[in-house]
């Protein structure tokens, strides 16, 4: 119940092989691989012209492949339908039935679009497995563990082949899930010390507006005393020590937002001049996490503004006439 898809692959070729594949006078070396049409839910891909391998290529092991956007521009011209035409994988003729285009950059990169896919039962004919398997690629269902899932495959491998309990290395195996869990525990502790250094940075921020603002209320005794003397209710007076404080803090803000704003627009355009990066892939500001910055300004407004507020309010109106 926890198995959704169970696909058997093989493979040919590879990076830094020999050319392997020939379409006319051009040749490459690709990742040839031998599946069953259930990969491309595992593997997910869209179909840009004609269509994947089906269950009636493997039944009657038909010699059709289905070929990556990268295998297409460098075995074929710019404009060229390939489409129904013949590539020579080992020497073995092929039809491509469809081309596919990677949804994304899951690691692959650039590579993920040089691979040919052909049925499972063509490729053990053509190239002589017999009823070999490379290996097998498992997804679990929704909700289901893929470590218990892959734990409880083990078993059975275990047992149909002979293979002793606590011979951990007899099986090999890449769990994507177990690496991306690594990927996202690293973030997630990448995250805690930017949130501890921005937390830092934001004190830093309010002392230092917090002192100004005790200067200028220093500076400006005689003006609120003046004020105080025609009447001024302390409200008023702290009502605008607290607003200039705001003020400050959201100009100061705001100059950190646009400049890194600019940063990653920046980075962006770097990026879609260079190719898509792993991992980086359209970085972009969200307005969400604009207005949360600038709740979080006029939040640190008032609080740097709260103790020079209260010092301006205590100014007695006699005292601040009398100060030079």
């Amino acid at each position: 119940p926890d198995l959704r898809f169970i696909s058997p692959r093989n493979q040919l070729g590879g990076f830094g092989g020999a050319n392997n594949v020939v379409k006319g006078l051009k040749t490459g070396a690709f990742n040839v691989y031998g599946d069953y049409p259930e990969i491309i839910n595992q593997d997910p891909m869209a179909i840009t012209s004609g269509r994947f391998i089906n269950y009636n290529d493997i039944n009657d092991n038909r010699k059709v492949a289905v070929i990556g956007e990268g295998v297409q521009a460098e075995l074929y011209d710019k404009g060229e339908n390939p489409i129904n035409s013949y590539i020579k994988i080992n020497g073995v003729n092929f039809t491509v039935i469809g081309t596919y285009k990677k949804k994304s950059n899951d690691g692959d990169g650039e590579e993920g679009q040089k691979q040919i896919f052909v049925p499972f039962t063509s490729f053990a004919q053509a190239f002589n497995r017999g009823d070999r398997v490379g290996w097998f690629a498992i997804t679990a269902n929704d909700g289901s563990s893929i470590t218990e899932l892959k734990e409880q495959i083990f078993d059975v491998m275990r047992e149909r082949h002979t293979i002793h309990p606590e011979d951990k290395r007899a099986i090999g195996h890449f769990d994507l899930y177990a690496e991306y869990s690594k990927i996202e525990g690293l973030f997630g502790a990448l995250n805690i010390v930017a949130f501890v250094v921005g937390i830092l940075v934001l004190l830093s921020g309010i002392i230092g507006i917090s002192n100004i603002m005790l200067i200028v209320v220093k500076e400006r005794t005689k003006e609120i005393g003046i004020r105080r003397a025609l009447g001024a209710t302390p409200w008023s007076i702290r009502g605008q020590i607290l607003l200039e404080s705001i003020v400050l803090t959201i100009i100061s803000g705001m100059v950190g937002i646009i400049i890194g704003s600019l940063t990653i627009y920046g980075l962006n355009a770097i990026l879609e001049a260079n190719g898509p990066v792993d991992m980086f892939a359209n970085p972009s500001v969200n307005l969400s996490v604009i207005l949360l910055a600038l709740a979080i300004l006029v939040i640190s407004g008032l609080l740097a503004g709260f103790i020079p507020a209260q010092n301006a309010i205590k100014v007695k109106p006699v005292e601040a006439l009398r100060t030079e």
